[in-house]
């Protein structure tokens, strides 16, 4: 079989966090058995259209593959073109959140793309490669590639998800492609304790429904857990091979069973790196008890996000959060009894938000002993239950591609009943000034302020949060 010379693309942002591909990583590994493998980080690289045509003249790939997040669709546009005119013979794959939330109309969209993936690409994307290496791309055969988009009789086909339910089986991500070392300090969620940082993935699916997320699209609903072993392998080679010093645990559900948690902090004390760690991405609040939260930073646990999204009992059953405002500040209270710092993601402009909801956010928000607070304007995310119900209700149109470049942190692309775009941005300016003017939080923001690059990093993202969607 022909190897094929294949490039994994995470196309450029302006987004503030600078974090390896891991998802890259793990593609890679499925792949270099049978073809050659590159990853490229736009983000890192900066990747503008001149410096992929200069790469693609050079590195000359028989297939392109871009990772897609929904606010990444016009770059990614501009990318295809110029694969597609360098390159008229090379095969431009599709993945990542937006293609899995979008599928049948992904080619619609992006019409010079050959192939897409809905969900996990790890057994589809190695298949297609082999099939295309040994140019067998008839109907029959494509058909049996796992989470497949093509196109059939002029009409886009999308197979069947096929997830793996073993992740061991996966191995681990090619981190010699993505030397999570050389990464500027530009972490997940900004403050950190120890660097160099990696963020690691221990889980895959959502078991929940939250109304507002469509990550069941890549993941399926089937919660699944690498071994306690197979996480500490990983560890263990970020910490010798790279010099990592601080792991960053980027999963919602890794708190959900308590005996792999139990097992993973055990492994990890013994272990005696000295490794310290946190779970930035925001883990469910009603995961956590006591014994749970004592376990964690034991083992180096020291800070803590969490998803509270609302500060109204209405907008959190509206979203199918299954807490309670009650809850929230229970469990807060109880992580920060247990000595962790805490961290919460809130959601201002839910379709069924009104002034007064927003403004109980708020006020929740400055209320908890939270250490910092993200605010993130409401997005109807394609693919989640309540755009789909806000399209089939005609409250919104689906979305151009003008707007999807707006699926960004701080810009705005809807605003519920009574309320206009630039009244979001200001609700989330109020909420961010709330919470953070304050002496405490300024106290607390300057002590944690490790060196110059460090500031100016963080004086970026204040810019981000504030001004840059104005």
């Amino acid at each position: 079989m022909r190897r094929l010379k294949v490039l994994l693309i995470k196309p450029y942002s302006q987004a503030d966090e600078l974090i390896p591909p891991v998802g890259l990583g793990y593609l890679a590994t499925a792949l270099r058995a049978n073809h050659e493998v590159k990853i490229i980080d736009g983000l890192k690289d900066r990747l503008t259209t001149e410096d992929l045509t200069a790469l693609l003249k050079t590195e000359q790939p028989d297939c392109c593959c871009f990772q897609v997040f929904t606010f990444q669709i016009p770059i990614v546009k501009e990318y295809l073109n110029i694969a597609r005119h360098l390159l008229p013979q090379a095969t431009l794959i599709l993945g990542g959140p937006h293609p899995s939330a979008n599928a049948d109309n992904i080619f619609n969209l992006f019409p010079t793309a050959d192939f897409a993936f809905k969900g996990e690409a790890e057994i589809g994307l190695a298949r297609l490669l082999d099939l295309l290496a040994e140019a067998q791309t008839a109907d029959q055969t494509l058909a049996g590639v796992p989470g497949l988009i093509w196109r059939s009789g002029g009409q886009t086909a999308v197979n069947e998800q096929n997830f793996v339910m073993n992740l061991d089986d996966l191995g681990l991500p090619a981190w010699d492609l993505i030397r999570p070392d050389t990464y500027p300090l530009a972490p997940h969620g900004g403050f950190f304790k120890n660097y160099p940082i990696a963020p690691i993935i221990i889980t895959r699916g959502c078991p929940y429904n939250c109304t507002y997320c469509a990550g069941y699209l890549i993941g399926g609903h089937r919660l699944r857990f690498r071994s306690a072993d197979n996480v500490m392998s990983e560890i263990k080679l970020l910490y010798n091979n790279y010099g990592i010093r601080e792991i960053h645990i980027e999963d919602d559900n890794f708190t959900f069973n308590k005996n792999f948690v139990k097992e993973f902090c055990q492994k990890l004390k013994d272990s005696r790196l000295g490794i310290t760690w946190t779970c930035p991405n925001g883990v469910r609040l009603d995961s956590l008890d006591e014994e749970i939260l004592l376990t964690m930073k034991d083992a180096g646990l020291y800070s803590i996000s969490v998803g509270v999204e609302s500060g109204s009992d209405k907008i959190l059953r509206d979203m199918k959060k299954s807490l309670t405002v009650q809850t929230i500040k229970d469990k807060i209270a109880l992580i920060k009894r247990c000595g962790l710092e805490v961290v919460g993601f809130f959601i201002i402009g839910y379709p069924t938000d009104t002034r007064q909801t927003i403004k109980e956010t708020i006020r929740l928000a400055c209320s908890l002993p939270l250490k910092r607070a993200g605010f993130s304007l409401f997005k109807p995310f394609p693919g989640t239950a309540i755009a789909n119900e806000l399209i089939l209700k005609g409250d919104i149109q689906p979305m151009s591609e003008e707007a999807w470049a707006k699926f960004i942190l701080a810009d705005a692309v809807y605003a519920p009943p009574g309320f206009t775009l630039p009244d979001m941005k200001r609700w989330r300016q109020r909420a961010i000034i709330s919470f953070y003017l304050r002496p405490k939080i300024i106290w607390q923001f300057l002590s944690e302020i490790k060196n110059f690059n460090h500031l100016k990093l963080v004086l970026k993202r204040i810019y981000s949060w504030l001004l840059r969607a104005k």
